[in-house]
């Protein structure tokens, strides 16, 4: 499935934070992520049980894949078409928690990536958002699903960013909001800014 985004923001200064490595729960996860220029290629999305989740960006510098795994990808993973392989930009490996069911402060507090699992209405989710910013130092990027489809997304550096649904394109989840979350982290950690994304396009393995 491919669904479509549109982002707009402000600008801002990227910062850096520190990895942890917990246990996986359904609440917290730790998660690897790779970025890849350009489109994805064939077998992009790796083999097995669990092929990897992602998005495609147009930023400002040209077209990013960027390939979620929950921990390690297994392997030299990632995209590679059948003769020119993508180059990878990077990687980042983070801890994502979801800010609605984990009632475990400790987790909480050094999330690097918090998401809101319960869509809320548009009216107070910046407000909402600098809250979690603010008691959770830790915390590098937050997202919080709206009640109209689309999701609300602040960086520490300042820089907000509404992501919509194309229309006609279906609808996302808590699942991939959260994905699409660590997306952008990882993209935000080499050296890509929130407010330089064009187009987010949703990648689902087969």
């Amino acid at each position: 499935m491919i669904s479509t985004w549109s982002t707009a923001g402000t600008t801002g200064t990227v910062g850096t934070l520190g990895i942890t490595t917990p246990p996986v729960t359904g609440s917290r996860w730790h998660r690897s992520v790779q970025v890849f220029s350009g489109p994805p290629a064939v077998g992009a999305f790796g083999t097995g049980p669990t092929p990897a989740a992602g998005v495609t960006v147009a930023t400002r510098s040209g077209v990013r894949t960027v390939l979620v795994h929950s921990g390690q990808p297994d392997g030299p993973a990632g995209p590679a078409g059948p003769t020119t392989p993508q180059a990878l930009l990077g990687t980042d490996d983070h801890f994502a928690v979801d800010a609605d069911t984990c009632a475990e402060g400790p987790w909480l507090d050094c999330a690097d990536v918090l998401v809101h699992s319960r869509p809320r209405q548009r009216s107070g989710a910046w407000l909402r958002l600098n809250r979690v910013l603010v008691r959770h130092v830790g915390c590098r990027l937050v997202a919080l699903p709206l009640l109209d489809g689309s999701c609300a997304v602040a960086d520490r550096d300042g820089t907000r960013c509404l992501l919509r649904l194309a229309e006609g394109t279906g609808t996302a989840g808590p699942e991939r909001w959260s994905q699409a979350a660590s997306c952008l982290h990882g993209l935000l950690s080499t050296g890509h800014t929130l407010d330089g994304l064009r187009h987010v396009s949703f990648l689902t393995g087969p």
